[in-house]
């Protein structure tokens, strides 16, 4: 993990104050399409694009990058330190370490499969998996990600020593970038992932396009992610920034094209207007996020 100088020379918006120079660390994923390493640099992953727009219109700060994966990201985040995470899901516990200002409304995460194991999986009437019933089928070799949040809802049932007698943890060096390849080499028969982790998979690899995929069952819905930065004076006066740095039409236009371009289409039919109202939303100032 290499930490990287990075400055920018565009001009500030003078509808907004100014700030005295700083050092900020920016925190970020090398796991597309959310984020994408290219030469140390941030690539077209969604929250690079994010964190593109918001230090171009921040001129007076230091950006620095560091990929990290999520122990170091939360740990640091945790410690206090000068350092903000732009691809960051929101749950109860983390909110307990950091302030959040929303930037993502993300699908709730889908069952992904060996074709090879459909009659173990048994989807109800639906068509829905039900994933307490998966954990615990002793037949199943389920595969996740130490430490990735994939909604508190799931986190739970990941956590419940009686779910996790058949489920490996993979490391989260790499955001857990193999574990789809692993499952076309038959090295498990399962995993959580997102929609549009699996559209940007699927186009890059066509070896992934046998895999299935399926809704869980009593799923939480969409879900809330954005940008953490500490839970003290420091963060929340960095949350407060970026808060002005994104709430206008421009900064909520970018913030879905962001994400959307990453969407398939029938997860767009089905949450496409709760987005585009979640994204008009963000176009105003957010600042009941930073005063709790």
């Amino acid at each position: 993990m290499r930490l990287l100088p990075f400055a920018f020379a565009a001009l500030l918006s003078a509808s907004l104050p100014a700030r005295a120079a700083e050092t900020i660390t920016w925190l970020m994923s090398d796991f597309p399409p959310v984020g994408e390493q290219i030469n140390g640099q941030p690539g077209n992953g969604m929250t690079d694009q994010v964190v593109k727009y918001l230090i171009a219109r921040w001129p007076e700060a230091t950006h620095r990058y560091l990929y990290a994966n999520p122990n170091r990201v939360w740990s640091m985040l945790a410690a206090g330190e000068h350092a903000c995470f732009a691809s960051a899901l929101r749950t109860p516990e983390r909110e307990k370490v950091a302030y959040f200002r929303n930037a993502y409304l993300l699908p709730p995460p889908q069952l992904v499969y060996r074709p090879e194991t459909q009659d173990a999986i048994r989807l109800n009437r639906k068509g829905e998996a039900e994933l307490p019933a998966v954990l615990r089928n002793a037949s199943l070799r389920g595969l996740v990600v130490e430490t990735r949040s994939y909604g508190a809802g799931i986190d739970a049932l990941l956590a419940d020593p009686a779910n996790s007698a058949h489920l490996k943890r993979l490391a989260p060096g790499n955001y857990g970038r193999s574990i789809l390849t692993m499952l076309a080499m038959n090295r498990a028969d399962y995993t959580i992932e997102m929609d549009f982790v699996m559209t940007h998979a699927r186009a890059q690899d066509a070896t992934l396009t046998h895999l299935k995929t399926a809704p869980l069952a009593g799923g939480a819905g969409l879900m809330v992610g954005g940008i953490a930065c500490p839970r003290n004076a420091w963060g929340r006066n960095q949350i407060r920034h970026i808060d002005q740095l994104l709430a206008s039409p421009e900064g909520a236009a970018m913030l879905s094209q962001a994400q959307m371009r990453w969407i398939s289409k029938e997860t767009t039919q089905r949450y496409g207007a709760a987005m585009k109202d979640f994204f008009r939303q963000l176009a105003s100032p957010q600042e009941q996020e930073y005063h709790r």
